[in-house]
């Protein structure tokens, strides 16, 4: 890491400091010298910008080798730090207001530098717009995108499943990597670390604020060249999501939906305010003049072979073909959802299913 990274790092622990106060900090000791170096001279300039007491704190601490002790407590937990002047540093996120100061990333850093396109939707959204999701997300990396999400439960969870096959996924979480939120997709979080990219703005044990949620999202605008939304209300996260890209000079699509549905709502408001309307993966190509490419028939995994025998035999609900299949539900329910985008079965009500 250079001095300039070093120091990212450094003023990025003091959770006491706001992002203003730390960027303040950061651009007054920018430039070719080691910041560490001049810090001490600059005591007045600290305290005009941080106040007394964070100035006395920057200092001592900057003389205990603290920013060392960081980097290497992360590089044993697998995360890598990416301050805002490194090389590997996103190029579009850097464009924008208020890029993140560090991000904190563990998995395949070259998906940083990877063209990248957001596919985002509500906790609430119906089962058919998980699967428009999933779809969506996997016809973006056949054609040369990584994906990038949250990690809530609903569109964002299809997405990440969608694209963990291929690696081709981000995931972004709102809080450090020590609490993830919801607790109940930490192991999927993990996975995406394992096999994409997870990322965070936010040291480990940060937990998240309401306001993490929606401040994050300018982080999966930031990224992206484009944003899907699938699902969401007209004031939920999603509508933020779009609202920062729209700010940054990204387009920004959505999914249609007949008048009177609460989770579509937000969708028809975008599009009714110049999101393009997008029910197939040729609305989106066409804007970034891609031509379309042919799928080949995929295959099926020996988990979807067995579900797809089951509910060919009469078994329609998830919890029996859990049962019968010997697998807990949480872990059926990503084969159900790719057999569905492999047109194999159709979803009904209250989780049942039948074949195509």
């Amino acid at each position: 890491m250079t001095a300039a990274e070093r120091f990212a790092l450094f003023l990025d622990s003091f959770a006491s400091l706001d992002y203003r106060r730390k960027r303040a900090i950061f651009a007054l000791l920018k430039g070719e010298a080691d910041p560490f170096d001049r810090l001490a001279g600059m005591r007045a300039e600290l305290c005009a910008c941080a106040g007394e007491r964070e100035a006395g704190a920057l200092l001592s601490a900057a003389r205990g080798g603290y920013a060392d002790e960081i980097a290497e407590r992360l590089n044993g937990r697998g995360i890598v730090p990416v301050a805002c002047v490194s090389p590997a540093y996103p190029a579009l996120l850097k464009e924008t207001g208020a890029p993140p100061l560090v991000l904190y990333a563990r998995g395949d850093l070259s998906l940083l530098s990877s063209r990248c396109f957001a596919v985002v939707g509500s906790r609430k959204s119906l089962p058919s717009a998980q699967a428009k999701a999933a779809e969506f997300a996997e016809a973006l990396i056949l054609h040369g995108f990584t994906v990038v999400t949250g990690i809530a439960e609903g569109a964002d969870s299809a997405v990440l499943h969608a694209g963990l096959s291929s690696g081709k996924v981000i995931s972004v979480t709102a809080g450090g990597f020590d609490c993830v939120y919801p607790a109940a997709n930490a192991s999927l979080f993990r996975q995406v670390s394992e096999r994409g990219l997870a990322l965070s703005e936010h040291p480990p044990a940060v937990r998240p604020m309401a306001y993490h949620f929606t401040v994050r999202n300018r982080i999966i605008a930031g990224l992206s060249e484009g944003v899907l939304v699938v699902s969401g209300d007209e004031k939920s996260g999603t509508a933020y999501t779009a609202g920062y890209a729209a700010d940054y000079g990204r387009e920004v699509f959505a999914l249609p939906y007949q008048p009177g549905i609460p989770s579509g709502r937000g969708c028809n408001r975008l599009i009714k305010n110049g999101a393009y309307l997008t029910d197939c993966i040729e609305d989106i190509l066409s804007v970034y003049h891609i031509e379309k490419k042919e799928r080949n028939e995929p295959a099926l995994s020996e988990l979807e072979q067995s579900l797809l025998a089951l509910i060919a035999d009469g078994v329609s609900h998830a919890e029996r073909l859990a049962e019968r299949a010997g697998r807990p539900v949480y872990e059926i329910m990503p084969a159900l959802m790719q057999l569905e985008i492999k047109k194999k079965i159709v979803r009904g009500a209250g989780n049942t299913y039948t074949a195509s």
